[in-house]
């Protein structure tokens, strides 16, 4: 068992999830794929960002000047 493995098993485990191989297997599968992305952004250092302003959540992103 890796580290990954470990990770997920004990978190789903607090839980009262039971896990299987094949549920390890999709995990790990939508790690690779999203989690370099999720990664970066929660390194990224955000303090300089903008709040979006008239933030509508159910619409795209605005420029400043569209608000």
């Amino acid at each position: 068992m890796d580290a990954f493995e470990g990770f997920v098993r004990a978190g789903l485990d607090l839980r009262g999830i039971p896990a299987d191989e094949s549920d390890v297997a999709v995990m790990r599968a939508a790690d690779a794929v999203y989690g370099p992305a999720i990664r970066r952004l929660l390194d990224a250092d955000l303090a300089g960002a903008m709040p979006e302003v008239g933030l509508d959540p159910s619409g795209p992103p605005r420029e400043l000047r569209e608000a």
